[in-house]
């Protein structure tokens, strides 16, 4: 088992009650039945924050496809162009062509 850590944890006496219930019918610690629901809480964390980041992934490959569809896929290497452009512009400004 990991390491404990000692947490106060302040609740209403209505869920402490009822997680002392909980517990006496689970043979089980008020602290092991707040672990659980802790680590359960937190996988389900993980799991919305990838599904959302696949649901993100999916919307922007699909915006990529119709991009692309619409107007055809650069074939060329951005950078360079965009600095042998920039370069040209450069040397026609300064007159150093």
């Amino acid at each position: 088992m990991a390491e404990l850590i000692r947490v106060q944890v302040m609740l209403d006496k209505s869920d402490q009650l009822e997680l002392h219930e909980i517990a006496q019918e689970q043979g089980k610690s008020v602290s092991e039945i707040l672990r659980e629901l802790v680590r359960r809480y937190l996988e389900e964390q993980r799991r919305a924050e990838s599904e959302q980041f696949r649901r993100t992934l999916a919307k922007l490959r699909e915006i990529r496809e119709r991009t692309a569809a619409q107007y055809g896929v650069y074939e060329g290497d951005i950078l360079r162009d965009v600095r042998e452009e920039y370069e040209r512009e450069q040397e026609e400004k300064w007159g150093l062509s």
